[in-house]
């Protein structure tokens, strides 16, 4: 067997790096082989998924190492019964946490050597502008607003140095809070399966807006602590804009995971959606960012994948 490792050396700001600097030396000195397929710039998962896909035998394996941003980039491009290793790379590592896959480079590859073969369901999403499929989260709103300067900013360069990258996500989510407008929206649900939609929800003054399929966002909060990729349940969160300090003393509950319990929170749970936007806002797919366009209907359901672990 040959093991395909697909990975993402600047993940997790160097942490894909020095997960390979680890793992490499373990396969060599125990005769494992391997071929290694690293991206040298961001949006090449794609290209080196295809040049696996052709390479690669009956029985061997793919192993993806990289963050929560590496492992949806390459799902997006795998057919749906190919099975998979991973090894966490990222500085969030929501998606390895809510599988409780450990962070140990060496532990994690043996896990995935094991042959286990685990079913998860992860999300399908699709609008006339938007296509593809989500590990984590799809966020509309606040949820996105966080991510977008999340990303952008320096302090969370500097704190992923420290390994403290968690702290960079509640920092932001401080500042969104205080800048962020609200947004109207309608979604709906497939009631009968017979692709007949039917409106649950409607607001003019949506804030935060989170399409989940496990527990984490942002490195570890519990957005929706019941969620679970082993079923077909999509877990929806929304919150409408209050006053400030109303909103404020929500967030120890939103970090403890107690937030559900609050009759401020709407937190639906369905196999599928639909939601329509009157005006654009930017959409975070984990944890990327989009936009999607005022009155362009986004559909979400899910879809059976094979995980090795």
């Amino acid at each position: 067997m040959t093991y395909y490792l697909l990975a993402n050396p600047n993940s997790g700001a160097g942490k894909g790096a020095r997960t390979l600097e680890i793992l490499l030396p373990y396969l060599e000195k125990n005769t494992i082989e391997y071929k290694l397929f690293a991206t040298e710039k961001m949006g090449q998962e794609a290209s080196l998924v295809k040049q696996i896909l052709d390479e690669k035998k009956r029985g061997d394996q793919l192993i993806i190492i990289g963050g929560d941003g590496t492992i949806s980039l390459v799902i997006n491009e795998l057919p749906a019964d190919e099975a998979f290793g991973y090894i966490p790379a990222g500085s969030g590592n929501d998606f390895a946490r809510s599988l409780k896959l450990s962070l140990n480079p060496i532990e994690a590859f043996e896990a995935a050597r094991s042959q286990n073969i685990h079913e998860i369901y992860i999300m399908r999403y699709r609008s006339r502008g938007l296509n593809g499929y989500a590990l984590n989260n799809i966020g509309i709103g606040l949820d996105a607003t966080i991510v977008k300067s999340a990303n952008k900013s320096k302090v969370k360069t500097l704190l992923n140095k420290l390994k403290l990258g968690s702290l960079s996500y509640i920092l932001t989510v401080l500042h969104v809070l205080i800048t962020k407008k609200p947004f109207s929206m309608s979604v709906s649900t497939d009631q009968d399966s017979v692709s007949k939609f039917d409106e649950i929800m409607r607001t003019d003054n949506a804030f935060l807006m989170t399409f989940t399929k496990h527990p984490y966002f942002g490195g570890g909060v519990k957005i929706s602590p019941k969620a679970s990729n082993l079923n077909q349940e999509i877990h929806l969160v929304e919150y409408d804009k209050h006053h400030l300090v109303r909103t404020f003393s929500l967030v120890p509950r939103v970090l403890k995971g107690t937030h559900l319990e609050h009759p401020l929170f709407m937190h639906k749970i369905k196999t599928n959606f639909a939601v329509v936007l009157k005006e654009e806002e930017p959409v975070q797919i984990d944890g990327e960012i989009y936009h999607l366009s005022a009155n362009d209907e986004l559909f979400i359901s899910t879809e059976k994948r094979k995980i090795i672990y």
